[in-house]
């Protein structure tokens, strides 16, 4: 294959150390729902931006809204409901656990 490459992303990224702060915020009830947006769209925008500097010819908004990407689609299934239940995902590495 010879140039010019054409790269896309889509998809997640990984939210920033802001967005994540913003999100516990909220949860806490340290921000309303209008800040954590506020946030949430200033994100979107640098991550846009960085991908529009890098040459990209689509952008993704980096899914910095969503809770989860697969559980976001899977409540939009007919006859699936959320619940109180917290989905907890252990990871293990070299240094040990996450």
């Amino acid at each position: 294959m010879t140039p010019p490459f054409r790269a896309d992303h889509v998809g997640s990224l990984l939210r920033p150390p802001e967005v994540l702060k913003a999100r516990e915020d909220h949860a806490s009830g340290a921000i309303d729902a209008k800040r954590l947006r506020e946030i949430e769209d200033a994100a979107i925008r640098d991550v846009v931006r960085m991908q529009e500097d890098i040459g990209l010819q689509t952008a993704t908004d980096g899914e910095f809204r969503r809770a989860s990407w697969h559980m976001d689609f899977i409540y939009r299934l007919q006859g699936i409901s959320r619940t109180d239940e917290a989905i907890r995902v252990h990871f293990r590495n070299a240094q040990g656990d996450l």
